[in-house]
């Protein structure tokens, strides 16, 4: 394995946080303020990440062989929330903390963090790009909406109506991330020829769209981060972290060899894989009375962490 790729990898997530660390340091000094964070936020989700995902798909054809992509990280998610679900209960955690845990150590922030580590990391590749999005939005984010939801009632105190219970998914299915993921397999079998006939001005909008990406998801997770009191809960984000940042992307990794994909597509799996929590999480623990705050903090910790821990997994995994 070329090692030139580990450290593009360790360079590229090391730009990232200092980018971050620049944001929270604004944030101090009240160039941007913590209320800015959701317009970036709903820029990023409803704007940037839709043009990305519509411009890659569109441009590059889905082959079957990708779908082994999607299937990994699905398993490496599950896997870990069993795993985080087996700990907890050997911990002897309340559920509401069982839950919060499952929610922190399964699916990671594959679209917020991920996109904009594949694009520098892979920098002359569309291909790893459009296997990110696929990982992302089939592999990720459609588990999420359907499952944190599920975990957080559960283990929760609160439970509601079928009605209610699918509002997260109908959510989902209606959100523009959806939408672009189907406009742009639906582009996809549209011959290039006619492609850039008809919808080339658009295409280029939408590119130069893309290009606030890398920026925006520094600018919500800058304004997001916070550091809560770990106080008590050490054992809880020790375990977090590992399942998360090390089982999972180690799954994935083992799943490639099983599967026998190509030297990039494994790169590119295991790196989407160890990415830390996902920032839905909380919002999930939160919303059903699911250890709201100590989902939080594990999140934010894990983010914090992961600034070593994903190049360092990484490294390790794909030599």
């Amino acid at each position: 394995m070329n090692s030139s790729v580990d450290i593009h990898v360790f360079e590229t997530v090391a730009a990232f946080s200092t980018v971050i660390l620049l944001v929270v340091l604004l944030k101090r000094l009240q160039v941007v303020k913590e209320e800015n964070g959701s317009l970036f936020a709903r820029l990023l989700t409803q704007v940037v990440l839709p043009a990305v995902i519509l411009t890659q798909l569109a441009a590059h054809p889905i082959h079957p062989r990708q779908f082994l992509l999607v299937a990994a990280v699905f398993v490496a998610g599950i896997a870990s929330m069993f795993l985080s679900y087996i700990i907890g209960r050997l911990m002897r955690l309340d559920r509401a903390k069982i839950g919060a845990l499952m929610l922190t150590s399964s699916f990671g922030s594959s679209a917020l963090l991920g996109y904009p580590l594949i694009t520098y990391a892979f920098p002359h590749s569309p291909e790893a790009m459009t296997d990110a999005v696929l990982l992302s939005e089939l592999g990720v984010g459609l588990p999420i909406f359907t499952l944190a939801p599920l975990v957080g009632m559960i283990f929760g105190e609160e439970s509601e109506t079928y009605e209610t219970r699918t509002k997260f998914m109908v959510q989902y299915f209606r959100s523009p991330i959806f939408i672009a993921v189907v406009l742009g397999l639906v582009a996809s079998q549209i011959p290039t020829e006619a492609q850039s006939l008809m919808l080339a001005p658009f295409f280029e909008a939408l590119t130069m769209i893309g290009g606030a990406l890398t920026l925006l998801a520094c600018l919500t997770l800058g304004l997001q981060l916070k550091l809560a009191s770990l106080k008590g809960i050490w054992p809880l984000l020790i375990v977090s972290a590992l399942i998360q940042m090390a089982f999972q992307p180690w799954l994935a990794h083992v799943q490639a060899d099983l599967y026998h994909l190509g030297a990039e597509q494994s790169q590119v799996l295991v790196l989407i894989a160890s990415m830390p929590s996902a920032v839905l999480g909380p919002v999930f623990a939160t919303r059903y009375k699911c250890a709201g705050d100590t989902a939080s903090a594990l999140v934010m910790s894990n983010i914090v962490i992961s600034m070593a821990a994903v190049p360092l997994v990484f490294t390790l995994l794909i030599r």
